[in-house]
């Protein structure tokens, strides 16, 4: 039912893109890399971030042939909630330009949030890498 639904929309939104002759322009590069970096942004938002742990929760235990669980099931999909969000993303970014602010703001979140996993990574690959240096392995850390 949702891929009808999606695939509804899909058309739809091309058609409204094409009747109002949204399409005159070419994305650029550094418009593309914001764009996936916006969808990457919204995704993990949905799917995993805490400040939506709410909206997840709303839809367990529904039934999963139901509306509700199929709702559950999107959401909690990485790969499904993506392909929604890039055409949300897609659309906007040919319909209006007030959405560039609000991609951009997505995007540099996004990039901030890979700057945290890295850093995360070199702490952790740093500590462990201590530890087996002084050949024990004591999770205090040497940071206060």
């Amino acid at each position: 039912m949702f891929s009808l639904f999606f695939a509804f929309l899909l058309v739809s939104g091309i058609s409204y893109l094409v009747s109002v002759n949204a399409f005159g322009r070419s994305v650029s590069m550094p418009d593309f890399f914001l764009m996936a970096l916006a969808v990457w942004r919204l995704t993990r938002l949905v799917t995993y971030d805490a400040i939506m742990k709410f909206f997840r929760e709303m839809f367990e235990g529904a039934q999963p042939g139901s509306f509700r669980g199929t709702l559950h099931a999107l959401i909690n999909c990485p790969w499904c909630t993506g392909l929604w969000f890039g055409f949300f993303v897609v659309f906007f970014y040919f319909a209006t330009p007030y959405a560039w602010p609000v991609l951009l703001i997505l995007a540099v979140s996004a990039v901030g949030s890979f700057f945290q996993v890295l850093s995360n990574l070199v702490g952790w690959s740093a500590e462990a890498k201590k530890r087996e240096v002084l050949g024990h392995d004591n999770s205090a850390s040497t940071c206060g």
